[in-house]
């Protein structure tokens, strides 16, 4: 009985992975995203009317920046004079807890947008983990996946 009693704490030395450790929270996370874009005015209006963003102060003139949440923004800068990549596979993704309201502000303002596979009106849920999305272009032609894999998510909270 000594015996176990002395080399138990020494089993835990010997097996640093039998006792549960809490991970380490990630020293990086993502903080903005940036894009170029032709008419600044003209795709901030867009990222509003669609998604609701809130404009944040930007320090730059010419520019323009909205609060994506969780401590993350997106960056509209002008001047954009390079071609944007014609692959749906390269894109931004916005979650939503519903998809319905941005739908219905795409039809409302006839904007087009498709399931991953390219079907005009459709809504994907090819994913596997059951979340609803749907793909889109903005006024400069850079893809958008918007998804309702914000209802699935439980709630977070900003360290910020």
């Amino acid at each position: 009985m000594h015996r176990a009693i002395v080399l138990a704490p020494l089993l835990l030395l010997v097996a640093p992975g039998a006792v549960a450790q809490t991970p380490a929270p990630p020293t990086a996370r993502i903080d903005h995203v940036a894009i170029h874009v032709r008419d600044v005015d003209a795709s901030a209006r867009f990222y509003v009317a669609l998604f609701g963003l809130r404009e944040i102060p930007s320090p730059v003139a010419g520019r323009r920046w909205f609060d994506l949440g969780y401590g993350v923004a997106l960056h509209l800068l002008g001047v954009r004079s390079a071609p944007v990549a014609d692959d749906r596979s390269v894109h931004l993704a916005i979650t939503t807890a519903d998809l319905a309201p941005v739908v219905a502000a795409l039809k409302e303002r006839g904007i087009s947008y498709t399931d991953f596979a390219g079907r005009v009106g459709a809504i994907g849920s090819s994913r596997g983990d059951g979340v609803h999305q749907i793909f889109l272009r903005d006024p400069d032609g850079y893809w958008l996946e918007v998804n309702d894999a914000l209802a699935s998510r439980p709630p977070q909270t900003s360290k910020d």
